[in-house]
C-alpha cells in the first residue's frame, strides 16, 4: 500500500472541495490544513483547477484532483501537483493512466461486479458511489465477499456523528465528505476551519469507541 493511501486512510475524512473558481480553492485548501486536514481532493468541477494545483505545490497538502472523466486528464492532474486522482465512474484507460503516472487511482463503482472489475484493474481504492443509495449495511456486505477491496464511500455522508460514524464502523477505508464543509467563498476560513476541527474530533471519538468495543 503506497504511502498516499496510508494518509488517506490515516486521515479518513476527505474533503471534496468543490469550489467556484482557483482563489476559492486554494483559500479554501489551505483553511482545510489550517483546521488539521492535510489530504484534500479538489474537482475538476472549479473552473482551471490545475492552476489552484500549482499554486499549493509548496504548502503542506497531500492534493488529489477529482471528477476526472478521461483518462487522458490524469497525466495533467499529474503535472500540476495531484497525488491521487478520483473518478466518478471507472473512465477506459483511467488506473492504467494512473499507474503510469505514479499515483493511486480511486475510480468509482456501485455494484460489486463494477467495485470487483476496478479492484482487478489495481485500483488502490474504490469509491463507492452514490454511497447513500446504498448504506454501512452494504458496505458489510461487499466485505464479506471482496475482503481485500479499499472503498471510499462519496455521495450524501454527512459530517454528524450518526451519520458519519456508522461507514467508519462498517470498515471503509475512509469518507468523502462534499458540500458539508463548504469554502471560503461561501462561509469564510474561520468556519471551514472549525467545521474541519468538528468533523476530525468525531473521527477521533469513533476510533475510541471501536478500540473501547474491541
Amino acid at each position: 500500500m503506497s504511502d498516499v493511501v496510508r494518509e488517506i486512510e490515516a486521515q479518513a475524512v476527505i474533503p471534496v472541495v468543490r469550489a467556484r473558481d482557483v482563489r476559492d480553492a486554494v483559500d479554501t485548501a489551505r483553511a482545510m490544513r489550517r483546521g488539521g486536514m492535510r489530504v484534500v481532493e479538489l474537482t475538476h468541477s472549479t473552473p482551471e483547477v490545475e492552476a489552484a494545483l500549482h499554486a499549493l505545490r509548496d504548502d503542506d497538502l497531500l492534493l488529489g484532483l477529482g471528477t476526472i472523466a478521461r483518462a487522458e486528464q490524469v497525466r495533467t492532474a499529474v503535472a500540476a501537483g495531484a497525488r491521487f486522482v478520483v473518478s466518478y465512474a471507472n473512465p477506459p484507460a483511467f488506473v492504467a493512466a494512473a499507474q503510469a503516472s505514479g499515483v493511486p487511482a480511486c475510480p468509482a463503482g456501485f455494484t460489486p461486479q463494477e467495485i470487483a472489475g476496478a479492484a482487478g484493474m489495481g485500483a488502490a481504492l474504490v469509491k463507492l458511489f452514490p454511497a447513500r443509495l446504498a448504506g454501512p449495511r452494504y458496505v458489510r456486505d461487499l466485505h464479506a465477499v471482496l475482503p481485500g477491496v479499499r472503498l471510499m464511500a462519496s455521495g450524501g455522508i454527512g459530517t454528524t456523528a450518526e451519520r458519519l460514524v456508522p461507514w467508519l464502523d462498517a470498515g471503509v477505508a475512509a469518507v468523502g465528505v462534499g458540500s458539508e464543509l463548504g469554502t471560503v467563498a461561501e462561509i469564510g476560513s474561520n468556519e471551514v476551519e472549525r467545521r474541519v476541527r468538528a468533523v476530525l474530533a468525531t473521527r477521533r471519538l469513533a476510533e475510541r469507541e471501536y478500540a473501547a468495543a474491541r
